[in-house]
């Protein structure tokens, strides 16, 4: 399933962004980080919540300026390479014990 995101938010909501599913359906997620992966952009997000925990990670394709694709990452190896890049370059930002 591809989500869309619009990236028009003013500069204090860039953290925040919204998909909107193929349905339809409009979600918030928080924007952690973007990585870059065997030459792909992956985008490293969590739900909005304040009880969320768990990240996705998306592949970012189709970039312009205003609207991005995101397609959820399928291989559960990229995913991990890609969470563990995460975890490194954050290391200072978040607990992941």
């Amino acid at each position: 399933m591809a989500e869309k995101t619009d990236s028009s938010k003013n500069e204090k909501e860039n953290d925040i962004i919204t998909l909107t599913g193929d349905d339809g359906t409009e979600e918030q997620y928080e924007l952690l980080d973007m990585i870059d992966y065997s030459g792909t952009q992956y985008a490293v997000l969590v739900e909005a919540d304040p009880d969320a925990e768990q990240v996705q990670i998306f592949k970012v394709e189709d970039a312009d300026e205003e609207t991005n694709t995101l397609t959820p990452v399928a291989s559960q190896e990229t995913a991990n390479a890609i969470f563990e890049l995460f975890k490194t370059r954050n290391s200072d930002k978040y607990d992941f014990s």
